[in-house]
């Protein structure tokens, strides 16, 4: 009965690792830092998204905004930066990943190196 069980429990180790092969094959890789400018006509911003796989289908988000505020005149004002960090679920089905607190939706073209954020497209840099 022991040696049944020690067969048993390999099976089911052998199985496990095959399974988390196959399941992380399906999911390209999305780490990376992404970038974006944006100027109208009242601020200039630059964003940058840093994607980290934490395990399995969950990522964390680091991002970081530089922006000026435009005077009357139209010139930018004092560099003002923020961070905020945010934690995401990865859907293997429509190839996105929905952020936890907003639930922002974020899309990627891996080919193009490209990650949509709502309306905001960024380029990969690495």
């Amino acid at each position: 009965m022991k040696s049944f069980s020690k067969i048993q429990f390999f099976i089911m180790a052998i199985a496990a690792i095959l399974f988390n092969a196959c399941n992380n094959g399906n999911q390209p890789s999305l780490d990376g830092t992404y970038i974006n400018h944006a100027e109208g006509e009242f601020s200039i911003a630059d964003d940058t998204l840093e994607v980290e796989h934490v395990q399995q289908r969950h990522y964390l988000i680091h991002r970081k905004t530089g922006f000026r505020i435009k005077n009357e005149a139209g010139k930018p004002g004092k560099l003002q930066q923020e961070s905020e960090e945010w934690k995401a679920e990865y859907d293997i089905g429509s190839m996105s990943m929905t952020e936890n607190k907003k639930a922002r939706v974020i899309s990627f073209d891996p080919d193009k190196g490209v990650l949509m954020l709502e309306n905001s497209k960024y380029q990969r840099i690495n």
